[in-house]
């Protein structure tokens, strides 16, 4: 019986609904987990009046290229919420400089070694070259939305697979390979 009431008191610690977390300010970055595991990241803005009480809006527009504008999700669709680091102008993070009193936060891992590009790819005069390398990546399953996908893998800590490496390196390559076999 006492497993029973400890396993019951734990769960509902670790299920805390996502009222209790703690409401972000404006102009914070956000990463919100929902309960079917997706997750949508965005800085918070201002709810528009037509927003329903106990809501987050977030503007998407720095995240996800292409897409502008914002969403509004009810906090009990949130299952969870983490803060995330400010974008600069550029849309790289920006260092945040660390309060004088607090701890410095560990280093994080140095990131793998990037391969070399294929001796054939660095010929991006060569249309041909441009063209086969394009063949290996054919659209629809790459395009540029991919290579966002990339950048933000990469953003979060997550080490893309050789192919999507070579993809991103040579993405002006395949670009120009796009253009010559239009």
């Amino acid at each position: 019986m006492k497993n029973i009431t400890l396993t019951l008191s734990l769960l509902s610690i670790i299920g805390l609904p996502a009222s209790a977390l703690d409401d972000p300010a404006p102009g914070e970055r956000v990463e919100i987990t929902f309960p079917s595991g997706g997750t949508i990241m965005g800085t918070i803005v201002a709810p528009p009046g037509t927003a329903p009480a106990g809501s987050l809006t977030l503007d998407v527009s720095w995240e996800y290229p292409g897409l502008t504008g914002t969403i509004t999700v009810p906090k009990r669709d949130v299952a969870g919420l983490r803060k995330i680091r400010a974008m600069e102008e550029s849309g790289r993070p920006a260092e945040a400089p660390a309060p004088a009193a607090a701890p410095k936060p560990a280093a994080r891992p140095p990131e793998p070694p990037k391969p070399a590009p294929l001796p054939e790819v660095k010929a991006a005069e060569d249309p041909g070259k441009a063209r086969e390398f394009y063949a290996r990546f054919p659209a629809p399953d790459w395009s540029p939305e991919r290579r966002n996908m990339i950048r933000v893998k990469k953003f979060r800590g997550q080490i893309p697979t050789p192919a999507e490496r070579e993809f991103d390196q040579n993405f002006e390559l395949w670009e120009k390979g796009r253009e010559a076999s239009k």
